[in-house]
């Protein structure tokens, strides 16, 4: 497996945000080889679930690791006679059969010694591991956590905010620098017009406050920011409020699971209110009331026991488009797993009362269609998740999503597709498959032989949100991007034909796009991770603007080498979104730089160094690390940066930072 990154979990918190140096030492990793390699990882045998706060294949593996420890855990203890203070019994039982042979996507037992103890606990308690941990009393849930990482779980929440002093007012939803959503725009767009953020100025930005994200090695939830209100999601559920000025504390919500995608901010005339459209890692969805955090409804859009919510609400004229994935890929890693039932979804709700107008399945129910190895069903077609935030297409009253892959064969047409949706009835207008023939489950990491993997495809899906865009030329074309590192132009009004295609890399299942491009006029911005073996030729790990009237490559900046000197593994992949604002380009690498780019000529023009320890205005004391998932957010003069992500072997972290422009300067 790809070995985590080390992070000194948690440090004490430094009174000067702005004086911090960066936190590793190579000297330190050469004397002490064997116990770093060990170090970092973001969040138990899994972390969120069904719900969780790893991200997808994370989450995936490690919730096999439980799964399939049955099968194998016969001549150890059980977890429901072993005492609390047997932990490595109850560790061997529940955990061992994966972490103490780990695939190229699980964390070795070594590395879970730096997760955070209060992850591991949530982890088994509602998180990806709750099957494994629903026979485990809490006690022993702790005695585990405590067991793996050699620290004390804290049994009361870390988290003091300072309140507002005086209540939020009347948001202004068209005020001038507010990032709402996913992309700002339903298109997607990722750009940021009103901003005074260029080239000549970041370099001037300074910490205006930090948030720690409390038991996690994480921070992966992008907030949404209007009229100088700032709301995110976090693993634990919590839902927060808070001024981006200042940091203080409007108010929270917790949400039964994590809340890892953007939340959109809109009035709802029926309500009289200013709602925030919150989804969480169980599929629910949640209007919660800006003035108090006090929801309005909820939703849980797809019964399948599976189903979990990663892409960002798009609203529209009083309807919620929500994407509907899965964490079934995770499950087939147990053999004795029927594989597979989860089918992608897109599910359109009434904004007002929350009550489903329409759900729309892109494949049919799946059927018995033959026995495994191990005597079980096998059920297809299945999987096809859709990872991204739609897409709406206000022009034709169209929604647009992007599929994985199958996890169960026959597979699907509609597998690692883009798919066009009625906004009004949910009929599919048009499919265009980029890979036929895609089936792979977690299964497939553990062993050839496993009797849930079939014939496994290259997994090579699209995760990122799907772009619309309007061309200097008047032409309407969508754009997709894939893991399998190749960017397509579609004709939206000739049935998603392929007007051109472009390979930017190798590709791989974590390669390729990964996260989300962005666009601004006729050109689209696609980072590019291939930080592992797949695919052909060289990989091109870096960021590549497209003429989208052409497909031509205008020009590709390679990832600044910035791992010199760690004595660690480290990785320069551009795998997080990118933003556009004044004449740059925002894109966050795996090392843990955000660096900027000239739109006009890819030339590197800024960057900033985020693994700092961090004094947070919620007192939990945070790092910073790897720059994955979610992308830099540009309100006004603001930059926010999620920094941290030790999910596939990335620098672990826990930080959410928000950077100003010195007000003198802000106010030129």
């Amino acid at each position: 497996m790809l070995i985590l990154q080390y992070w000194n979990t948690m440090t004490t918190a430094h009174p000067n945000p702005s004086s911090l140096k960066p936190k590793f030492s190579s000297a330190k990793f050469a004397a002490e080889p064997q116990a770093n390699a060990a170090k970092s990882a973001g969040n138990l045998c899994g972390i969120r679930s069904i719900a969780g706060v790893l991200s997808r294949y994370r989450l995936a593996m490690l919730f096999v690791i439980g799964l399939s420890a049955n099968v194998v855990a016969q001549d150890a203890a059980s977890a429901d006679t072993a005492s609390a203070s047997d932990a490595a019994a109850l560790y061997a039982a529940n955990c061992a059969a994966c972490h103490n042979n780990p695939s190229d996507r699980a964390p070795s037992r070594e590395a879970l010694g730096d997760y955070n103890p209060n992850a591991i606990y949530h982890a088994l308690n509602n998180g990806i591991m709750r099957t494994q941990g629903q026979n485990l009393s809490d006690d022993q849930k702790i005695a585990i956590a405590e067991y793996l990482t050699d620290a004390e779980y804290n049994r009361d929440r870390l988290e003091r905010f300072t309140a507002c002093k005086e209540p939020m007012g009347e948001l202004n939803l068209a005020a001038t620098g507010s990032w709402n959503g996913w992309g700002v725009t339903e298109n997607g767009q990722r750009y940021q017009p009103e901003s005074p953020l260029n080239s000549a100025n970041l370099g001037d930005l300074e910490v205006a406050w930090a948030f720690g994200v409390e038991g996690a090695s994480a921070a992966r939830a992008q907030p949404a920011v209007v009229d100088g209100v700032m709301v995110m999601g976090s693993p634990s559920g919590q839902v927060y409020a808070l001024d981006v000025a200042t940091g203080c504390h409007y108010w929270t919500y917790a949400a039964i699971a994590e809340v890892r995608a953007a939340p959109t901010i809109v009035y709802v005339a029926d309500l009289d209110a200013t709602v925030a459209i919150v989804a969480d890692q169980s599929n629910r969805v949640y209007a919660l009331d800006m003035r108090d955090g006090s929801k309005h409804w909820h939703a849980d859009p797809d019964a399948n026991p599976w189903a979990v919510s990663t892409g960002a609400p798009v609203v529209h004229d009083g309807v919620v488009f929500v994407p509907v994935s899965s964490m079934e890929v995770a499950g087939a890693g147990n053999p004795q797993h029927v594989c597979c039932t989860f089918r992608g979804n897109v599910v359109a709700l009434d904004l007002a009362l929350g009550d489903v107008l329409w759900q729309t399945f892109i494949m049919d129910e799946a059927q018995v269609v033959g026995t495994n190895a191990v005597g079980n069903d096998i059920m297809a077609p299945s999987g096809a998740p859709i990872w991204g935030s739609a897409t709406f297409d206000a022009k034709r009253n169209r929604v647009y999503a992007g599929s994985g892959q199958n996890y169960s064969r026959p597979t699907s047409d509609t597998s690692d597709s883009v798919i066009a949706f009625d906004a009004a009835t949910g009929a599919i207008d048009w499919v265009m498959q980029t890979v036929a023939q895609d089936a792979f489950t977690m299964a497939c990491t553990m062993s050839a032989e496993h009797p849930n993997c079939q014939k496994p495809g290259p997994d090579v899906d699209i995760g990122a949100p799907v772009l619309a865009a309007t061309l200097s030329n008047g032409q309407d074309i969508v754009v997709a991007g894939t893991k399998g590192a190749e960017v397509l132009g579609l004709d939206p009004d000739n049935a998603g034909e392929v007007l051109w295609r472009v390979s930017v890399g190798r590709g791989s299942p974590l390669g390729g796009i990964h996260w989300g491009m962005a666009f601004e006029g006729d050109v689209v911005y696609v980072p590019v991770s291939d930080r592992i073996p797949g695919g052909d030729g060289e990989p091109l790990p870096g960021l590549h603007a497209i003429d989208m009237k052409t497909g031509d490559t205008l020009w590709y900046a390679a990832a600044p080498k910035r791992c010199v000197g760690f004595g660690f593994s480290c990785s320069e992949a551009y795998s997080a979104p990118v933003t556009v604002v004044g004449d740059v380009v925002l894109a966050g690498a795996l090392n843990g730089f955000l660096f900027a780019h000239n739109r006009e000529t890819g030339e590197l023009v800024w960057e900033l160094d985020t693994k700092l320890d961090y004094a947070t205005i919620n007192n939990v004391p945070a790092s910073g690390g790897a720059i994955d998932a979610a992308g830099p957010v540009v309100a006004g003069d603001y930059l926010i940066v999620n920094s941290g992500y030790a999910q596939f072997g990335q620098l672990g972290g826990n930080a959410m930072i928000v950077y100003r422009l010195p007000q003198a300067e802000s106010a030129e």
